[in-house]
């Protein structure tokens, strides 16, 4: 079933946006569970950057690495799994039909999931970035900018696949699993709990095409104003070489838009699935 309807399309309005947010906000605070997932999971990974502190990995202290890998890896919580988890159990208990027979337009509705999953990624990111300066002994982001692309060019991508794996849901209950092989392989693979140097060319290639890794790698050019595309030593680089060392990295980020948008567009379901 397509994202939107045949007819009757129109730019998404900020107030009705900012409405279907503000219920999509209220549905998440009465679920728990995809309350935790949001907010309690960052904790835990925010706790596990203070062993790390002071250990140097790759030339930077470990905690600001593995730190900056979390800002992007939290994308995954804030945006990709919220959106699974409320998108198929609003389907389930027909909310999003009901919400396409109003006024609202198929943008504004799925819009507002994503307005708010983008605001509460916003400030984990905030969060964390000021604990990597307040405590981590971090710095302010070398290159402003160029982290709030990495960041919301890893929010469009996983808002798509988010659509596309919430059609292939069967239910609410099934949403917590169907979403964990893509979050694994993007924790394991990405470069966000390990640096990849060690494995061989090939595969560094391979994991570097992952939704998650181009994120991890704007990020980290972003923040320390060094080249973490490029392997082996990361070279200083001034504003415009930051933006230059990550054009690989954007072209692959623009691919996933592309196929995610694809695959929303051939997956996602607004009634629930029929046996």
């Amino acid at each position: 079933m397509t994202l939107a309807r045949p007819a009757g399309i129109r730019p998404p309005g900020l107030a009705p946006l900012a409405r279907v947010a503000r219920l999509d906000l209220t549905l998440l605070w009465r679920n728990r569970s995809a309350l935790f997932t949001v907010a309690g999971l960052p904790l835990l990974f925010a706790a596990m950057l203070v062993p790390m502190k002071g250990k140097p990995i790759e030339g930077v202290d470990g905690a600001l690495l593995q730190g900056t890998g979390h800002l992007a890896f939290f994308v995954v919580f804030a945006v990709f799994m919220n959106l699974v988890n409320g998108l198929t159990a609003r389907r389930e208990d027909l909310t999003l039909k009901r919400l396409r027979g109003t006024a609202l337009s198929d943008s504004e509705i799925l819009g507002g999931g994503v307005l708010t999953a983008a605001v509460m990624y916003a400030v984990q990111a905030g969060a964390l970035l000021v604990l990597l300066g307040a405590a981590l002994g971090g710095r302010f982001p070398a290159d402003p900018l160029l982290l709030l692309a990495g960041l919301g060019g890893g929010v469009a991508v996983f808002a798509l696949l988010a659509f596309a794996v919430s059609g292939l849901t069967p239910n609410s209950d099934m949403a917590a699993l169907t979403v964990l092989p893509i979050m694994f392989a993007c924790m394991g693979g990405a470069g966000v709990m390990f640096p990849l140097d060690a494995l061989p060319a090939a595969a560094q290639e391979a994991l570097r095409l992952l939704p998650l890794s181009p994120v991890v790698e704007i990020v980290r050019t972003a923040y320390f104003g060094q080249d973490f595309v490029a392997y082996g030593p990361h070279p200083g680089v001034g504003l415009l070489g930051g933006w230059e060392a990550c054009a690989r990295s954007f072209a692959v980020l623009a691919a996933w838009i592309v196929v995610g948008r694809l695959l929303a567009a051939r997956w996602f379901r607004w009634e629930p699935r029929r046996a």
